[in-house]
């Protein structure tokens, strides 16, 4: 496994995500529209993952088969979203948009979490070897 890779993710993503509700908190109180405040996270929280991810995965492709690039960045995106102290209380990113925050809101952010951060790590590490890793890669 990544260690590193496993908690550049997780870190970005959790620091990421408490950063934008804090943002949304202040556009939601000066807008006195908790609606606006609610749009804004999900979006800082969408763009988070996307640049997260990326540039968690990009800089290792030589060093790490596609599959572990996939992996260790998969268990940096759970661990991310578990340490996140917003995910407690279902309010981290999208799903307070349709939901009340409980625990329907922490389960359906959490697999939206998952899918687009997946889906930036799947994008990003395309480019990996599928079997092993570059033989010209610096150890």
């Amino acid at each position: 496994m990544r260690p590193a890779l496993i908690a550049q993710v997780a870190l970005t993503t959790a620091l990421a995500a408490l950063l934008s509700s804090f943002a949304a908190l202040y556009v939601a109180q000066q807008a006195n529209d908790i609606q606006a405040g609610l749009v804004l996270r999900a979006l800082l929280v969408t763009v988070a993952l996307l640049v997260a991810s990326w540039v968690a995965v990009r800089p290792r492709l030589l060093k790490a088969t596609r599959a572990q690039l996939r992996a260790g960045a998969l268990l940096g995106l759970a661990l991310g979203y578990a340490v996140s102290p917003t995910s407690w209380n279902g309010r981290t990113y999208a799903a307070q948009l349709v939901l009340e925050p409980g625990v329907a809101t922490m389960v359906v952010d959490l697999v939206l979490w998952l899918l687009v951060g997946g889906a930036a790590v799947l994008v990003a590490s395309a480019p990996a070897s599928a079997h092993e890793r570059a033989t010209y890669a610096a150890r």
